[in-house]
């Protein structure tokens, strides 16, 4: 396979993307980028302190100050260690330190299907150039969760979360990252073949967005447009495709660091936040394809939906936990391993 040539640091944005690609930041202005490099240096001191103490601040008297600041952002050189304490998938990685590597050495028949997915996976990012070592990675994390976890086998969604761990983390540790959001998370049913973990989350969404949205709703079902057609690629990628990477990682802060199943909230509380935002627009359009186009398009191109915006306006939607999951998480339980300190 040949190499791509490696494009110059100064045409990439924050996270490795081209500018103006998709999945790449919003564009901002030097005034802007020395503004978010100081607030990320501030906030970076405080989630230092945090992790120094991690047991105060996952279980004890520091709970609600770290929601809040997992809230607002990680800062971006933390984000891939604080994933992995708060999830407790450092703590499962420590306890098997040779599962990984053994998994590599077995056979899975989901090779084939991985491995035409590498070159469309993420292509915009420096890292999955054709013949870069992140295309490796990411067939070795894929593989090893088809082997690990045969009843999940391969979904090409999957692919993209995947990738979205490899630029913060190494594949091993990527790999338990997955391992924890494909269980723990539910994650993997949707990604399996039948799908059952979609079906239910678009029954609950359907009747959130009947509730919230109703006038929304009810032009949508009269042309058609149901949310297999625009949220089902948003949940089975967890937001990795469509949204700014930017976005992407907000949401998966909250989706990460909050206990299961309470994170979950967050991919509905986006997905509504999405069509809230494009309300006004989508009323005056009758076409299946328009409406379709216009709600996938929506994250990219609004403002409104970006970053800060996004997660303020999907955080204003009120969500009860015992609403959407009806067996509740165990009182005062978190992430497994989450107590303990990195």
């Amino acid at each position: 396979m040949a190499t791509a040539p490696v494009p110059d640091a100064r045409e990439l944005d924050r996270y490795g993307f081209a500018p103006g690609k998709e999945l790449a930041s919003p564009a901002r202005s030097e005034t802007e980028q020395l503004a978010l490099a100081r607030r990320e240096n501030a906030r970076s001191l405080k989630w230092r302190a945090m992790i120094s103490d991690w047991s105060t601040f996952a279980h004890g008297a520091g709970r609600k100050k770290l929601k809040a600041r997992v809230r607002k952002g990680i800062p971006d050189g933390l984000r891939g260690h604080v994933w992995q304490v708060a999830s407790g998938a450092m703590v499962a990685h420590r306890a098997q330190p040779g599962r990984y590597h053994a998994l590599l050495e077995r056979p899975s028949p989901m090779d084939g299907a991985i491995v035409k997915d590498l070159h469309r996976t993420m292509p915009q990012h420096v890292q999955f150039q054709p013949g870069a070592d992140g295309q490796r990675q990411l067939f070795n994390v894929c593989h090893a969760l088809a082997v690990h976890s045969p009843e999940v086998g391969y979904n090409q969604a999957e692919a993209y979360v995947v990738a979205t761990l490899l630029t913060y983390m190494t594949e091993e540790d990527a790999f338990w990252m997955l391992e924890h959001m494909s269980a723990a998370c539910g994650q993997g049913a949707l990604w399996r073949e039948r799908m059952d973990g979609w079906m239910e989350s678009r029954a609950k969404l359907d009747a959130l967005v009947a509730a919230k949205l109703p006038r929304l709703h009810r032009h949508l079902a009269d042309h058609g447009v149901t949310a297999d057609l625009y949220a089902m690629q948003w949940f089975l990628t967890l937001y990795a495709k469509d949204f700014p990477f930017e976005s992407t990682l907000r949401v998966w802060d909250v989706l990460l660091c909050e206990p299961p199943p309470k994170g979950a909230k967050v991919l509905f509380r986006v997905a509504l936040a999405v069509l809230a935002a494009g309300e006004r627009e989508l009323l005056k359009m009758h076409d299946v394809e328009q409406l379709t186009t216009h709600i996938r398009r929506l994250p990219a191109t609004s403002p409104a939906l970006h970053g800060d915006a996004l997660m303020a306006r999907a955080f204003a939607i009120s969500l009860k936990s015992r609403a959407l999951f009806p067996v509740p998480a165990a009182r005062g339980a978190g992430p497994s391993g989450a107590s303990q300190l990195p």
